[in-house]
């Protein structure tokens, strides 16, 4: 899904950004943080969206109470390939984002509970391969499965929509981020020592992961 970033819905990632890092979620930054830290790398993240260089990947629940029933019974959160679930299969309708389709649907009165970005490299020999980064599901929407269903949607656009080889991601150590990322299918391929200090005498090593596609 690479909808149209409106004002609400930019307003609406910043605030689940920042409840996603206050809960101790590895998204950039440390807790606590409000909005106004979070928003300066928001709207930089944003406006490669707006771009075309970056694609924005999300997960929308229209009926928050009916899909939480469904994975309660067993069912799980709706497949992204049907046509007859609460994700609907439709272009993107962004004009500023022409080069992106994929999950989207009318935003009104419908709920984002999970997102990704994809980053394209600014090299044109990596261009093959894409970057993910910023994944987060909502905390009031934790252990749903909706973080395994977000990594499986945007694997498949990268794939079919955008013709991608690969993706690669990188995370700290220190959050089980990394088992999670194992469980969706990638693979550690290198750490940095030490490279992330979320505190003092607080390193953390940054992982690196990827997903042979």
């Amino acid at each position: 899904m690479n909808p149209p970033l409106t004002e609400e819905l930019r307003a609406h990632l910043v605030d689940m950004w920042v409840r996603v890092t206050n809960e101790g979620g590895s998204v950039g930054f440390v807790p606590p943080v409000t909005g106004d830290d979070i928003r300066p790398t928001a709207d930089r993240s944003f406006d490669r969206v707006r771009q075309g260089s970056d694609v924005l990947i999300c997960l929308v629940a229209p009926d928050r109470e009916k899909n939480r029933e469904s994975v309660r019974n067993g069912a799980g959160f709706p497949s992204t390939e049907s046509a007859q679930n609460d994700i609907p299969v439709v272009p993107g309708t962004d004009s500023d984002n022409r080069l992106s389709t994929g999950l989207s649907g009318p935003l009104t009165g419908e709920r984002v509970v999970a997102w990704l970005l994809l980053a394209e490299s600014e090299s044109l020999l990596r261009r093959h391969w894409r970057t993910v980064y910023r994944v987060q599901v909502d905390p009031e929407w934790q252990g749903l499965g909706l973080g395994t269903s977000l990594m499986a949607a945007a694997a498949a656009y990268a794939k079919e929509a955008l013709g991608l080889e690969a993706l690669t991601l990188m995370t700290r150590s220190g959050t089980g981020a990394e088992r999670f990322y194992k469980r969706c299918g990638y693979r550690e391929v290198g750490r940095i020592p030490g490279a992330i200090r979320v505190g003092p005498n607080d390193d953390r090593d940054e992982l690196h992961f990827w997903l042979d596609l």
